[in-house]
């Protein structure tokens, strides 16, 4: 009875019936309170500092964001105005009248309110609107104008107007040509408040915070409070609250705000959105960095509010540490009758997840299940000894295609139900197909172990006497060791569209040829017409009874015999002119794409469609503007590499025209060779893939019938950086109501 057990079970008695024991643990237990409540005050003054210091990198962010929405405002009122330069001098009063009404349109939410053109001597000679202009002095407008050494437009220096309300404006301004090497003036002018105003007036930092802008010499550009608009910074609070320093917020705006730099700080303030006193703020600041803004010239957007924020913030914090606290202590004293409860709650809330995780797996099994059965791929899995794992239902039907039967010299037998998976899984494929398609499935398998990747090939199967084109991704398939055990080919029927496309390589084909037998022909046509011309002399010549008539009359004989030749030539070579017909665009569009859907899904294209269930006719041959758009689909898909894209086709009505848009994300087409897409024998594709007639063909068609067809387009070549694709816009005018009564009857 002495053993260690025994003496330790002994002590551990005796201490438990110490009389002191609970005294001791209450001492030890308050001692630990009151260390945790003292870290937790002392973490929280940490807290506090860090939190402040987070909330005006917040406030910093907020304040990027809102310099980068006035820079790229800037800029596009800048791209506006050099749009415009191409509409004024040497174009009509009609366009000039357009083009300005839609640019002060474009643009007046960004704060533009005047536009103006002045001519070489100065002359105001157009303003939009017109009733803003009343006032202007033209000879004010080339003073303000202002433009960086490579003459890029550069804002003028600020106005303070005060109208209906306190505004700060600019003068933007870019040099136009008159002729004669003489220039004038295009210029806008800028309501700068209301521009930085739909930026930073939306700002809110915490609950109460907002955002002001200043310039280098402290003028409020914009302010919550509208009085401050318009007036110096440092003047404008001290008229306001007199007997209160300012010291840390001017010494923050002159020494680092006005010189353009960037930070967070603190100052103290006598008001916040109408609460007067004395409120200790947070405040972070970054310059605007804008093209427009002349050298010297800043505009610092501020993001301020109360640090009561952050002391809401970190009192919740206490709340929250203290709470925890007290929630542990209570925890302490309950803690050994919920210790049984919990293991027995959990561990019935362990078996219902089980059960519910089996049901999920099994669930989740019958959709994967289901997707596989109902996939119009071939889907099966084979091991490395290729035997049949797994295939789905149609996997099955185009095996049974495949059987060799034991008459044939396979294992199957003749009465085998090749419609059940069972009678395929576990054999090998020698088993029941052809050596021949077997060796070539074990070759690819045998790259896939070589290169330890997917690889994809083309290949073609007998089925029921036809010849299937199958596409096929052989997917190698890896244990919980990272070896391949087994693979995954998932095969796709490409029959259908590997024989439209060889259809429509025959008729490009067959219409380059036709283009060359014109050439030859209108060659050979020539010397022709002199030989029947010298007959013809000759034949004058000589009498009825001369031998030398009847040489000349074989040499008549066979030169008619091969200018009929060359009739025949030029007949196969001419474009037919086609029936004067009318064309539902809409109808039209869609039969095209129930041909060309089966390819873009292959091709892993996706097809938006935006057209409007009814269209106005227009003129032309259904058949061949069907065969227009095929052209144009059929470069699209073909501009777009293996991983897919976006195909787009569209139809709009404008003025008169209807305007039919194909569309791709493909690679582009480069600058050095847009002049030349519609040239006849012009292509970029490889030998054999095309004839470069295909956009010819649509231009050719698209003219017969009063149409346009133009295009636009950004390469990966040119433009790297930005994103590439081509839209070709096919434009054919509307069929007066005579005319399209007169097409429906015919």
């Amino acid at each position: 009875m002495n053993s260690p057990l025994f003496r330790a079970q002994s002590r551990l008695e005796a201490l438990l019936n110490w009389r002191y024991l609970s005294a001791l643990s209450a001492v030890l237990f308050f001692l630990i309170i009151g260390l945790a409540s003292l870290l937790a005050y002392q973490h929280a003054r940490v807290v506090y500092d860090q939190i402040s210091s987070d909330f005006n990198q917040q406030q910093l962010i907020l304040a990027r964001q809102a310099a980068s929405q006035i820079n790229l405002l800037l800029n596009d009122v800048g791209v506006e105005i050099a749009s415009l330069k191409r509409f004024l001098p040497g174009k009509p009063d009609e366009a000039r009248a357009e083009a300005m009404p839609a640019m002060f349109e474009r643009t007046r939410g960004k704060g533009l309110f005047l536009i103006g053109l002045l001519d070489p001597a100065g002359r105001l000679v157009a303003a939009y609107p017109a009733a803003s202009a009343d006032g202007l002095k033209p000879d004010q407008v080339p003073a303000d104008c202002r433009f960086d050494p490579t003459g890029r437009m550069i804002l003028g220096p600020l106005r303070v107007e005060n109208s209906e309300s306190p505004k700060v404006t600019g003068t933007l301004c870019t040099r136009v040509g008159f002729g004669d090497h003489r220039e004038g003036v295009l210029f806008v002018r800028l309501d700068v408040t209301r521009l930085v105003a739909g930026v930073t007036s939306p700002i809110r930092s915490g609950r109460t915070g907002y955002a002001w802008i200043i310039d280098e010499t402290g003028l409020f550009l914009y302010h919550p409070e509208a009085e401050f608009i318009g007036k110096n910074a440092f003047s404008a609070r001290k008229e306001r609250e007199p007997y209160l320093s300012f010291t840390a917020i001017n010494q923050i705006m002159k020494d680092r705000m006005e010189k353009g730099e960037e930070g967070t700080g603190l100052y103290e303030s006598g008001w916040h959105r109408g609460i007067k006193g004395r409120i200790i703020k947070l405040i972070a600041f970054t310059p605007v960095k804008s093209p427009a803004l002349p050298r010297g010239r800043v505009w610092s957007v501020a993001v301020a509010a109360p640090v009561s924020e952050v002391s809401a913030a970190v009192h919740r914090l206490y709340v929250r540490h203290f709470a925890a606290e007290a929630t542990i202590i209570a925890g302490l004293f309950v803690f050994g009758l919920l210790a049984v409860i919990y293991q027995r709650r959990i561990s019935q809330a362990l078996k219902e997840r089980v059960k519910q995780t089996e049901a999920d797996l099994h669930e989740t099994e019958l959709i994967y299940q289901r997707v596989v059965e109902q996939a119009t791929d071939l889907i099966y899995i084979l091991d490395l000894e290729l035997r049949v794992v797994l295939l789905n239902r149609h996997c099955l039907e185009t095996f049974s295609d495949l059987v060799i039967t034991r008459a044939e010299g396979g294992v199957l037998p003749e009465d085998a139900d090749l419609t059940q998976a069972e009678t395929f899984v576990g054999r090998r494929l020698e088993e029941f197909f052809r050596p021949a398609d077997v060796a070539f499935v074990r070759k690819q398998t045998a790259r896939v172990l070589e290169g330890q990747r997917s690889i994809s090939y083309e290949h073609t199967l007998t089925l029921k006497g036809r010849m299937a084109n199958l596409s096929t991704k052989l997917i190698p398939i890896r244990d919980n060791a990272g070896r391949i055990s087994q693979f995954l080919a998932i095969s796709r029927d490409v029959t259908e569209k590997m024989e439209m496309e060889q259809r429509i390589y025959h008729t490009e084909k067959l219409a380059s040829i036709g283009t060359l037998a014109a050439g030859v022909a209108h060659e050979i046509n020539n010397p022709l017409a002199i030989i029947l011309g010298f007959t013809d002399l000759l034949l004058d010549r000589f009498g009825p009874e001369s031998p030398a008539r009847e040489d000349l009359r074989v040499i008549e004989y066979n030169a008619n015999h091969a200018k009929k030749v060359v009739e025949t030539l030029l007949g196969f070579a001419r474009i037919t002119e086609g029936m004067a017909d009318v064309v539902d665009i809409v109808q039209s569009a869609n039969t095209v794409m129930s041909v060309v859907k089966n390819t873009l899904m292959t091709k892993k294209i996706e097809l938006r469609l935006s057209l409007p269930e009814r269209l106005p006719r227009v003129k032309g041959d259904p058949r061949e503007f069907q065969q227009v758009l095929f052209n144009l689909i059929n470069n699209s898909v073909a501009a777009m590499d293996e991983s897919g894209g976006t195909l787009s086709l569209s139809a709009q009505v404008e003025n008169g025209w209807v305007h039919v848009r194909v569309t791709d994300t493909g690679v582009g087409i480069p600058d050095k060779i847009k002049p030349q897409i519609f040239d006849p024998f012009f292509t970029t594709k490889k030998v054999g893939e095309g004839t470069g007639l295909g956009l010819s063909l649509c231009y050719g068609i698209v003219k017969k019938y009063g149409g346009k067809i133009s295009f636009t387009s950004s390469s990966r070549e040119d433009q790297p950086d930005r994103p590439s694709g081509t839209a070709f816009t096919v434009s054919l005018p509307v069929l007066a109501s005579g005319e399209a009564a007169e097409g429906e009857a015919g």
